[in-house]
Formats: structure tokens, C-alpha cells, sequence
């Protein structure tokens, strides 16, 4: 079961080992709607470094858009309702 939820049995991805946590940070605030420009000021960096940060997740979890990487957050519950 343990092996299942790390996603070692199914060879899925498992965003849990392959994200940074800045990486999941900004996942989340992807999948709250925010801009590049937005998230850049929320945690104090440059949109460029942002831009840098949407890169790595879009490789690491083979999407191919912002809106698949916010569609992906909210189906594997890294963001929830509040």
C-alpha cells in the first residue's frame, strides 16, 4: 500500500518526489488562478524566476500548459476547496 501511494507499484508520476517545494508552492497559486506576475510577488521573486519555476513542472509532470499543470493540481488534491 505504502509502495502505491509513493506510486512505486504503478510507475505513475508521483508529484510528491518531483516537485521542489517552491515547485508545489507555485503549483498551488497556479491552480488558484494567479498570474506569473502575481505569484512573483506573492513569494517575493522575479517573474522570471517564476517563469523558471512554471517550466520545471510543466517538464517534470510532462504537461503542456499552465492549465493542465492547474487541472492536475486539483485532481491529485494538491489544492483543495476551502
Amino acid at each position: 500500500m505504502v509502495e502505491e501511494l509513493r506510486g512505486e507499484r504503478s510507475g505513475a508520476i508521483n508529484p510528491f518526489q518531483e516537485l521542489s517545494e517552491r515547485e508545489f508552492e507555485v503549483l498551488r497559486l497556479i491552480a488558484a488562478g494567479l498570474s506569473n506576475a502575481e505569484i512573483a510577488g506573492r513569494l517575493n521573486l522575479s517573474e522570471k524566476t517564476v517563469k523558471g519555476h512554471v517550466s520545471s513542472i510543466l517538464g517534470k509532470l510532462y504537461l503542456t500548459d499552465r492549465t493542465q499543470a492547474a487541472v492536475y493540481a486539483w485532481q491529485h488534491g494538491i489544492v483543495q476547496r476551502s
